[in-house]
């Protein structure tokens, strides 16, 4: 059997995506399922579940969730709907407003100092095409996996303001 690349525009959805009111909660889904197949290259295992800085990381903080329970969970459901409804459970509970500022405050976040470097380490070729600082984290994740276009340097997304 040959397996196909992995492409992780048909892999992971978009960090955008919601489940329950929680952004990045299907990515982090679609991120563990890849891994115990096997499929989920090095770059993208580095910080699964994995507290800190990083998406995963601010997901766990907000929610109080535990990483290695929230795999275990995942790993034990064939839908997302039981994972939905056991972080609904077990989560540090959240308004609707309170996610949607949340959520704002996460897709408003753009890369500094080392998380920065390490970006445009990590993405040499979008790097190239764009200034990093300038465009949000989540905008980074879906151009560099083709969900979103990337304009020319000088374009829209290289100067547009945002709140952070």
């Amino acid at each position: 059997m040959i397996m196909a690349a992995f492409n992780p525009l048909t892999a992971l959805r978009s960090p955008r995506e919601t489940l329950d009111g929680y952004i990045i909660l299907p990515r982090l889904i679609d991120k563990v399922r890849a891994q115990a197949r096997g499929e989920l290259p090095a770059a993208y295992q580095r910080n699964l579940l994995h507290r800190g800085g990083t998406l995963d990381g601010r997901f766990l903080a907000f929610t109080g969730l535990e990483g290695e329970a929230l795999r275990a969970v995942i790993l034990s459901c064939e839908t997302d709907e039981p994972v939905a409804q056991w972080v609904a459970q077990h989560a540090t509970r959240h308004s609707a407003d309170e996610k949607q500022r949340w959520a704002a405050e996460v897709e408003g976040y753009r890369p500094t100092g080392r998380v920065l470097l390490y970006l445009q380490s990590t993405v040499p070729e979008l790097a190239a095409q764009i200034d990093c600082a300038l465009v949000s984290l989540l905008d980074l994740i879906d151009m560099n996996e083709g969900r979103l276009a990337v304009p020319a340097r000088g374009g829209s997304a290289d100067v547009e303001e945002r709140s952070a």
